[in-house]
C-alpha cells in the first residue's frame, strides 16, 4: 500500500466511525457529541501510534514496529486529518448548541485545545519537505520533539481530568501517561 493510500484509507475509517457513533444518537445535538467524542478517539488512537512508534521498534523490533516508524509521517497526517474533523464537528456542535458547550467551561478551558491545535498545525505544515528545508534539520527535530510532547501532556490532561465525571476517562489518561514513561525510559536507555 502508497503511503498516501494509507493516509487515504485511514482517513475514510475515521469518518465512518464518526459517523457510525453519530448515527446513534437521539437528536442532531447527541449526534454531534457523538461525533466529538469518536474524532477525539480515533486522533488519540493514531497519535498514540505516531508517539510511540520509535519507542516500540527500539523495545519491540518486528515488521510492524518498523512499519509504524516508517509510516508515521503519514499516520501523523491522518491524526492531524482526524482533528480537523473533531475541529468541525466542534464548531457546527458550538453553533448549533452554544449553551450545551459552555456549561461548566470558561475561555480559559479552550487555552489547551487552542494549543494542541496551533501545534498540530506547526507539526503538520512542518511534516513537507519545503517548510522543513525553510526551518532547518536542527529546527524541525526540536519543533516535533516539542510538540509531541505537548501534544501527549494535553492528551493525558484532557482525559485525566474528567476522570471525576466518568470514570472510562480513567483508562485512556493512564494510557498516555504509560506512553509517556515508556518513551523517557527508552530515550533514557538509548
Amino acid at each position: 500500500m502508497t503511503r498516501w493510500k494509507l493516509f487515504g484509507v485511514l482517513i475514510v475509517v475515521v469518518a465512518l466511525f464518526a459517523l457510525m457513533a453519530s448515527a446513534m444518537a437521539p437528536d442532531r445535538v447527541g449526534s454531534l457529541q457523538y461525533a466529538i467524542r469518536a474524532t477525539a478517539r480515533t486522533s488519540f488512537v493514531l497519535f498514540l501510534a505516531v508517539f510511540l512508534s520509535t519507542s516500540l521498534a527500539r523495545l519491540l523490533p518486528s515488521a510492524l514496529t518498523r512499519s509504524l516508524v516508517r509510516e508515521r509521517r503519514y499516520i501523523g497526517l491522518s491524526f492531524a486529518a482526524s482533528q480537523v474533523l473533531h475541529a468541525i464537528a466542534l464548531i457546527i456542535y458550538i453553533r448549533t448548541a452554544p449553551e450545551a458547550f459552555w456549561v461548566g467551561r470558561t475561555p480559559a478551558t479552550n487555552i489547551p485545545g487552542s494549543i494542541g491545535y496551533l501545534m498540530i498545525l506547526l507539526l503538520t505544515v512542518t511534516s513537507f519537505a519545503m517548510p522543513a528545508r525553510l526551518i532547518g534539520p536542527a529546527n524541525w527535530k526540536k519543533l516535533h520533539l516539542a510538540g509531541v510532547w505537548i501534544l501527549a501532556v494535553i492528551f493525558a490532561a484532557s482525559f485525566l481530568t474528567r476522570a471525576h465525571l466518568h470514570a472510562a476517562y480513567l483508562a485512556p489518561g493512564m494510557i498516555m501517561v504509560v506512553a509517556m514513561l515508556l518513551r523517557m525510559a527508552e530515550r533514557f536507555e538509548a
